[in-house]
Formats: structure tokens, sequence, C-alpha cells
């Protein structure tokens, strides 16, 4: 099963990243933004 990685933190699906990480990031940038930096920093492992 594959798992999702962004800054040191894991999550069982792409979903449940961005819901949690957000709540981090909204502050700092768009929606958008946050969109585009999920898609180029998240790291998938097995």
């Amino acid at each position: 099963m594959a798992h999702y990685k962004l800054d040191g933190a894991k999550f069982e699906t792409l979903e449940e990243l961005k819901e949690v990480m957000w709540q981090l990031y909204k502050d700092r940038m768009s929606r958008e933004e946050f969109e585009k930096y999920v898609e180029q920093n998240v790291q998938v492992t097995e």
C-alpha cells in the first residue's frame, strides 16, 4: 500500500494529506498554490 509524505508527515491517502496539510498552509498561500506545492513535493512510498 502506498503512502504519501509531505514535509515529514505521512498519510495513507493523498486526499487525507491535502485535507490535513491545507490547514497548516492556508494562511501562507492560496489553494491553487498549495495544490501546486503538493504536486511538486509529495513523495510516494511503498
